[in-house]
């Protein structure tokens, strides 16, 4: 009991971070899912493909509960998101495609790396320093191409590829990045669900079916579902430049953590 109990304040966490940043909370489920697979004995190479799959259906449950207030409050445009589909679909394929030709410790230290990387690129940032818009047409199909392929692989609902790509190279409000960033991930996670639950994996827990554990998905999701709500109303109480900051340090501790294990 007290496990369940662990992982449902661990949903919380992550749900704010959905809520506040949306990011989908990948990037705090993988690492501590990854942890929690290894303090049960499993093998790393299994362990950290089980996190991605388990955070993703979360993910799914989360962002479909902040992407639903953010259309809400009318802050994504609908056409849009139907013409990046196709660009959506083919990430995520390649994606679970990807991950089962390496090896679960090159997942998570290509996570690590990834993170630090973006955490740099929000932190350093200068207005006028290697700064420049990239038209819709290229930005918004690489974009969810780029995010839809990590998500998959990574397990972190691709709303860290979004909101850096977006912050870098448009002048798009914060507010509408985090609401597309929230929808895409929605998308990206349901999507990768489906492929990992259909999947043959190694069965090495009970309650396992494909890569996902489903114990796990359940107590964080539900969790997941307070914090969301949470982090939302307080999306729109921060300072823009200040969010900004406060989402590269997380992508940088993490990012670290990831790495020095």
């Amino acid at each position: 009991m007290e496990i369940y109990l662990i992982l449902f304040l661990v949903g919380i966490i992550s749900g704010f971070a959905a809520g506040l940043f949306g990011i989908g909370g990948g990037v705090i489920l993988v690492p501590i899912f990854n942890y929690f697979f290894s303090m049960k004995g499993i093998p790393e190479e299994i362990g950290f493909k089980l996190s991605v799959a388990t955070s993703l259906s979360v993910i799914t449950v989360s962002t479909l509960f902040t992407s639903g207030l953010h259309i809400f409050k009318g802050k994504v445009e609908f056409g849009r998101v139907l013409r990046i589909l196709p660009y959506i679909f083919s990430g995520i394929l390649l994606g679970v495609l990807f991950s089962h030709l390496v090896s679960g410790s090159f997942l998570k230290r290509f996570f690590g790396v990834f993170l630090l990387l973006l955490s740099f690129k929000i932190l350093t940032e200068k207005k006028g320093v290697l700064r420049f818009n990239l038209k819709e047409s290229v930005l918004f199909p690489f974009t969810s191409l780029l995010s839809a392929f990590l998500s998959a692989l990574l397990g972190i609902g691709g709303g860290v590829v979004v909101n850096t790509l977006m912050f870098s190279f448009s002048e798009m409000e914060v507010r509408t990045v985090v609401a597309f960033a929230s929808v895409l991930s929605f998308i990206n996670a349901f999507l990768g669900t489906l492929l990992y639950l259909l999947v043959p994996a190694e069965r090495v827990l009970s309650y396992q079916v494909g890569y996902i554990y489903l114990p796990a998905a359940l107590f964080v999701s539900i969790g997941g579902l307070i914090g969301s709500r949470l982090g939302v109303r307080i999306l729109h109480t921060v300072e823009q430049k200040l969010l900004k900051r406060l989402f590269g340090v997380l992508l940088f501790l993490i990012g670290l953590r990831m790495l020095m294990k």
